[in-house]
């Protein structure tokens, strides 16, 4: 069978809640366009006056991030994915590993590597069939407006007086880990949160939740404001002697 990849980007890659499109014999045939999302906003026109009144949100809608992508039977030349067979099989293989999660997932793609998204896979995509040989379809992916920077995913320990920089021109919503025995503040971006712990919590600002496991709800031991990080320099305010506290920036931007 003619080698049906030429002409498309065969280094380009989808990686979905950890696992790679390459596992399936996916080719994605073409860069995805550059997707923006639209700030959340109602526009009022009142009668007799020029121009309109925009009531504008802090906030973004989700965006659709659609994959063109291609798939073969499997061919001598086939590097040993985790799948093999025939079209129909890789198709099915496909189609379960897309529809069986829910919710919000981690999004990584090879065009844009320095970033994920969190996204949810909705279905219904049909793939083309062309001789039981190869098949094309558009896979669309529904992300939060956010694209994360994979360098704020990393866990900073940090103390009294210790400076984060904040490199977009986005407040960033930090998920923070407290360890120690007592009552602690935490100020960052102007707003203080107070938290009364007995051995760790964590504090999801973008959430608005508080948790020591998942199932283990800790609302009632916080007070205050749930602390933010602007663009650029923040400075980590901390009252109480905790063990160790802990920031996860989440920087993005859209």
């Amino acid at each position: 069978m003619p080698n049906f990849f030429n002409g498309f980007n065969s280094q380009g890659l989808i990686k979905w809640d950890g696992e790679n499109s390459t596992n399936y014999g996916i080719v994605v045939g073409e860069s995805p366009v550059f997707d923006k999302p639209q700030r959340k906003q109602t526009v009022y026109n009142v009668i007799g006056r020029n121009g309109s009144i925009v009531m504008q949100q802090d906030a973004f809608e989700d965006v659709v991030r659609t994959y063109n992508v291609w798939v073969a039977e499997e061919t001598e030349e086939d590097s040993g994915g985790v799948l093999s067979g025939t079209l129909s099989d890789r198709v099915s293989a496909i189609t379960a590993w897309l529809n069986s999660k829910s919710g919000y997932k981690e999004l990584e793609d090879s065009f844009e590597p320095d970033y994920f998204r969190l996204a949810y896979y909705s279905g219904g995509d049909a793939f083309s069939n062309n001789m039981m040989q190869y098949g094309q379809a558009e896979l669309n992916f529904t992300c939060r407006p956010e694209r994360f920077l994979k360098t704020g995913k990393t866990e900073v320990t940090v103390t009294n007086g210790t400076i984060l920089n904040n490199p977009t021109k986005f407040t960033a919503k930090p998920l923070i880990y407290i360890a120690g025995s007592g009552t602690f503040g935490i100020t960052l971006g102007g707003k203080t949160i107070s938290a009364t712990v007995t051995d760790y919590i964590y504090i999801d600002c973008d959430a608005q939740n508080a948790y020591r496991l998942a199932t283990e709800n800790r609302n009632d031991k916080i007070t205050g404001s749930f602390p933010v990080m602007p663009s650029g320099a923040n400075t980590v305010a901390i009252t109480g002697s905790p063990t160790t506290v802990k920031i996860t920036p989440r920087y993005f931007t859209i």
